[in-house]
């Protein structure tokens, strides 16, 4: 009859269990790490031109009012270069129509007219990349009473 032969299987030293469980959870705290730098650092690339983009807001707000009162083309075309360059820099118009939103605009002054509906756009609001670049200020309905 054949000698049967038994495997032993090495009992493993409590402290290298644990400096294992220590590793993997060091490991995952890196990798949770380098996840948040990373998506961090794109934000802070994505919105550092925010201040900036400000500005030239109200350099569009002053080309757009002379655009009205002159109706010239070459300030159409100026107007429509400027409109692109905001968008290929991800600044988009908050669109104001309808109800009123706190969150991407300010009332500016209660009107008649239905109530929570907006009544005209006072200063067109912008947004970059979704996040509130510059609110619109709006004119709001008060509701007919």
């Amino acid at each position: 009859m054949p000698k049967k032969i038994q495997k032993t299987v090495p009992v493993l030293d409590p402290q290298i269990t644990q400096l294992q469980d220590k590793l993997a959870r060091a490991l995952a705290d890196y990798a949770n790490l380098e996840r948040r730098y990373s998506e961090q650092s794109s934000a802070i690339v994505k919105f550092a031109k925010s201040d900036l983009l400000s500005k030239m807001l109200e350099v569009r707000d002053h080309l757009g009012m002379v655009s009205d009162q002159l109706k010239d083309p070459s300030v159409t075309l100026i107007l429509n270069s400027f409109d692109k360059l905001l968008s290929d820099e991800g600044v988009v118009q908050i669109k104001a129509d309808g109800l009123y939103d706190a969150t991407t605009m300010e009332c500016q002054e209660l009107a008649p007219g239905p109530k929570d509906q907006i009544i005209k756009v006072i200063r067109p609001g912008y947004l970059l990349h979704e996040r509130v670049l510059r609110v619109a200020r709006v004119i709001v309905g008060m509701g007919d009473n």
